[in-house]
Formats: structure tokens, sequence, C-alpha cells
């Protein structure tokens, strides 16, 4: 298997639409210049940790002076043949369906895409924002962002156009790359459509056909494939004098944005070394480890953090292989695993109830695999890891992680561990015991997190004791165990991190609601899920459930952020200043039984 439709590595190169082009690589028009607009605090200023700090968690271990960039070079060097990336795109025809990315090719990729983030006017600090499914370039982009200095901000390609607006806004994002349509949704148009808004978005970059039809130049995108791709920016005189960004280990280098209720949400920002701290905290053969070359898969989009560090960093780190596919079907993964020898997998219980009914109807010879890691912010079923044991031979560890701190806690192999989970190596939890929230600190904990429409992120050092709150609620069991007893109130819907005020907003739309409020259930075989919980206009004539996700099909949800589960009531319950009391919805919900009577909730 080689590199499928690869960019060719010609010296050909792509222009910048004209609106994008000016005497210097990446001028600006002056609308976006000046004060006025676009103007956002130095994301690579001011939030490098405490010298004590950084010298603390390199004295042990946890820490290092090298990169990811280091990893894969040195790999390049040594194996450059060796795959760094399987990837499965599901639209192409069956036989070049599965992609192969050696390392010799992701290094040249990297230096190309960061020599055209150079080449557009992207300076250390400055944010890059991409919307992309599973694909090699979405890796790819993620390193080159490194590289370059930039600071990379991936976006779920779940997310719509307003949610994309809200990430873009906030971050000051100079350069935004997306696909042309994916899964029925036309990412390219959205984020025109946005564009005039955002004045200091300097570039729009497409991957896909769109960007390469006529007339698309004049509207100012910038086809990926052409200029990213086929360029070969590297050997230009720019290309060759440039370096990898220096001192990047401790420094701001991703942000991940978590949805929250209403038009808010929080941004958390990661260094090199914050996201290391997940491989280095792992020296032992009883969980993921690091095993020289060996092979990950995860079922999560490759623009979430948890994909990200097993997928990507972690690969790099122990010069393996991370594998992806781009539209999730279970059937196939099974065999992408088989055909890729995978040795671990991470998912969450929703995608692994769905693997073990593909493996129980058809069984693949999974001779590699070596471990199974499930959950996420949400907790795995016992009876689902029971099942998961039988059907695949191997142990089967239940994860709680969180966007603050990427992989957080593990629990043993064995049924008798229940849900009680160890935190990591270094890292320190302090639960208060049920009755607060969950608050973290240690060397995988983010650098900074920044409130929607804070003029500057926090760092995590500047708080009381330097701990930071992760909105979970915990209980601390013997020998340092805790175990999660709820997730964020306003962190609905695991991995897709449901849009709540965008959902409940819609449904309010639907002419017999009255009032919505949206929040988590734990389904025993699929986990944390999205409830709808409905006042209707008149109670002898509520909407179903197929109604009401045709309803929000038609006002532009996604289909990952639909209600899987609605419950009609009289009245939602409040406090004393009107806010709905989420917390008693969701025990309400926790307390009901199917066939059994509906007590209002209180």
């Amino acid at each position: 298997m080689g590199l499928t439709d690869s960019p060719s590595d010609g010296a050909g190169h792509g222009t910048v639409p004209g609106a994008a082009r000016g005497a210097g690589h990446g001028t600006v028009s002056g609308a976006a210049r000046g004060a006025g607009h676009g103007r956002r605090p130095d994301l690579s200023a001011g939030l490098t940790p405490p010298a004590g700090t950084a010298d603390r968690y390199r004295a042990a271990g946890w820490w290092r002076p090298q990169t990811f960039l280091d990893d894969l070079y040195r790999t390049a060097a040594a194996a450059p043949e060796r795959p760094a990336i399987v990837a499965e795109r599901a639209h192409r025809p069956a036989g070049r369906r599965r992609v192969v990315v050696t390392y010799a090719q992701l290094s040249l990729y990297v230096d190309r895409f960061a020599a055209a983030l150079s080449s557009l006017g992207v300076a250390p600090g400055d944010p890059v924002a991409y919307q992309l499914p599973s694909w090699w370039e979405t890796a790819a982009l993620t390193l080159a962002c490194l590289r370059a200095g930039a600071v990379a901000v991936p976006v779920l390609p779940t997310v719509r156009a307003h949610g994309l607006h809200r990430i873009l806004e906030n971050t000051r994002a100079r350069v935004c790359v997306v696909p042309d349509v994916w899964e029925g949704y036309a990412h390219a148009e959205a984020l025109a459509d946005l564009a005039p808004g955002l004045p200091w978005l300097r570039h729009r970059v497409v991957l896909g056909s769109a960007a390469q039809a006529p007339g698309a130049a004049a509207t100012g995108e910038i086809d990926f494939a052409a200029y990213f791709g086929r360029t070969a920016h590297e050997r230009t005189g720019a290309g060759r004098r440039s370096r990898p960004y220096a001192g990047r280990a401790d420094r701001p280098s991703l942000l991940i944005s978590v949805m929250g209720l209403r038009d808010s949400f929080t941004s958390v920002l990661h260094s090199p070394n914050t996201l290391y701290a997940n491989v280095s905290a792992q020296p032992g053969d009883d969980g993921p480890g690091r095993r020289p070359g060996e092979v990950f898969l995860s079922t999560l989009p490759l623009t979430s953090l948890a994909s990200l560090i097993y997928t990507v960093c972690w690969p790099l780190a122990v010069g393996g292989t991370g594998v992806c596919q781009d539209v999730w079907d279970p059937g196939r993964c099974l065999d992408l695993m088989a055909a890729a020898r995978v040795d671990q997998v991470y998912a969450e219980p929703a995608y692994f109830s769905e693997l073990l009914t593909a493996q129980q109807r058809r069984p693949r010879e999974l001779d590699r695999l070596r471990l199974v890691l499930s959950g996420g912010r949400t907790s795995t079923p016992q009876p689902l890891a029971a099942e998961l044991r039988e059907a695949f031979g191997v142990p089967v560890l239940s994860v709680w992680g969180a966007p603050e701190l990427g992989m957080g806690a593990l629990s043993g192999n064995t049924p008798e561990s229940g849900a009680a989970l160890h935190p990591l190596p270094g890292l320190e939890v302090s639960a208060a015991d049920g009755t607060g929230g969950l608050a973290v600190r240690g060397p995988s904990v983010c650098l900074a997190t920044w409130e929607h429409g804070a003029p500057a992120p926090v760092p995590t050092w500047e708080r009381p004791g330097g701990w930071l709150g992760t909105g979970d609620v915990a209980r601390t069991g013997p020998h340092g165990a805790i175990r999660v007893l709820a997730r964020a109130g306003t962190r609905t819907g695991a991995l897709f991190m449901v849009p709540v005020a965008e959902v409940e907003e819609r449904l309010l739309g639907h002419p017999r609601v009255r009032e919505a409020a949206v929040v988590a259930y734990t389904d025993p075989e699929h986990g944390e899920l999205p409830c709808a919980v409905v006042v209707p206009t008149a109670q002898d004539r509520p909407p179903g459930p197929a109604e009401l996700r045709e309803h929000l099909t038609a006002a532009g949800v996604a289909e990952a952020f639909l209600p899987t589960r609605l419950e009609i009531v009289g009245a939602l319950p409040r406090d004393e200043r009107g806010r709905i009391r989420r917390g008693a919805l969701r025990s309400w919900l926790a307390r009901l039984r199917p066939g059994g009577p509906r007590p209002a909730p209180d």
C-alpha cells in the first residue's frame, strides 16, 4: 500500500488568490489591520510555565526538551518506509480507500505545510483553525502548526456554522481550513458566508473539488491540494532557511474548544509537554505503555483531543503507527484493525457496543490486539466491559479523561475494579468527596483556560494552589482511587460535546414545544447520550421523538447532536432564580425505568 492520490513533490508554485496577495507574504487588507480588527492576545506570550515547575516535571521524566517533531524526524531518518499513518477514506472506490503515509512522506508534508502557512503570513503564536475529517492531512497540519510555531485550533466536523463562528471569533484565527462538502454539509460555503464578519480571517483554505472549480479563486478561497500539497514550499529560499520554531515544548501549541450552555464555551491551551505527559506517565505494560513500534487506533474524530493524543502524539513518541477512519462503520473498522495489525484501540462505550456486535456477527482475526481502552467523560458499563473481554480476549480498561488534561485515570482489568479509577502517575486530584468539582494539577494539565468573551487566557499556575476544576464530580476511594459520579453539568453528549443551547433553541422553534431542556443520561450499552425533556404546548398532543428529530435536522442540527431519548413533562424544575435545575433532571432520568411510573421531576 502507498500514499494514494498524494500530492506530487514537484517544484511548481501555487498562487494565493488576489484578495490574499500583497507585497509581502500574507499581507492583510486594510479592513483586517490595526487595533480595530482582529486584535487578540499573543497565545505564545506569557503562557510559559514557571521555570521551577518545568524543571520539576523534567526531572521526574514527565516533560522533555524535545517535541513530537523530533520523534517524527528521528524515525523518518532511521526507518523512512515505516507507516506513520494508516487512514481509511470511505467515499473512495473500494480499491483506493486505504491510505498509508510513511514516516518519510509525513516528515516531507509537515515541512511543506509549515512553509505554506508561513508563506500565508502565519507567525509564531498565530491561531490556525481547521475543521477536517480524520484524514492524514489533518495529522500533518497539526504537526505543521507546531513546526511553524502556530497554535493549532482543531474543530470537530460536526460543528456547524454558529459554533464555528464562535470559535473563530474567540480565537481570531488567521487561517481556517475546511473540506468543500463533508457528509452532506457544505463547509466551504458556510465558511464563505461567515467570512465578512471575521475581518481578522486572512485566508480560507478548502480541501476538495469545490476549491478546484472555475471561479473558486475569485471568491478568495485557496485550494489546499494545489497550494499546500503540490507546491514545494520547502524548496523555496524561505523554505530552505526555515527551521522548526525553537522552544516550543513548553509553549501553547494546541487550543481545544469545549462547548457549554447558551453561547458560552471554554478553550483549553496545551503544549507539546502537557500532551507528552499522557505518554510519559505510562511506563508499564499493563496499560497503553510505551512499547516501540505499536499500532494505535481511535474511533474518535482526529480533531478531538483524545484522538490527537492517541493516534498522532503517542505513535510518534514510540515510532509507531496511528490508524483512523473518516466515516464510522464498525464492520470496516474491524477490517481495518485486522489489516493494520492494531495493538491497542481506544473508543467510547457507544462505539464499542457497535464493534462488539459486528465482531460477534463476523469474528475477525485480531492477532496483534493486546488492549482495549474504553471511556472518556463517560463511564463504561460493566456488562459491556465483560463482553468486550470475552469477545476480544484482551484486557479492557476504563478511562476517565477531560479536555483539560487528556487521559486522567485508568481502571484495572478485573470486574471487581468496577468504576474505581487510579490517576496516572504525576497527576494530583482533589475530589471533595462527591460534594464539589473534581480538580486536578500536574504535568498533563493544560497551560491555561480561556472563557468565551474573556480578554485573555488564565494560566493554570495562577489559580489557587495551581488546581484546575474540571466540573466533574467524583468521590475518593481507597489507595488513591476515584469514582467519577457525574460529568460537568454544561457538557452533554460525551465526545461530541452537544451544544445544549443550540439544540434547546431549535426545539423551542417547534410549534408544539413550550419549554425544553437537553441533559445527559447513561445508556447501559452506549454510555452517555443526550435526552430532550420537553414541556408541550398541549399535554394531549405532545410531539414524538421522530417528529422532533426531523425538526432538528431541518433546522441544521448535526446528526451527532440529536437527542436519542424524549421525556414529556408538565414543567421543568427551576431554582429560585428561574434557572433550570439540570442536576435534578439528570437524577430524575437515572431513576426512571422502562415501563415504570413517570413521576414529575423535582
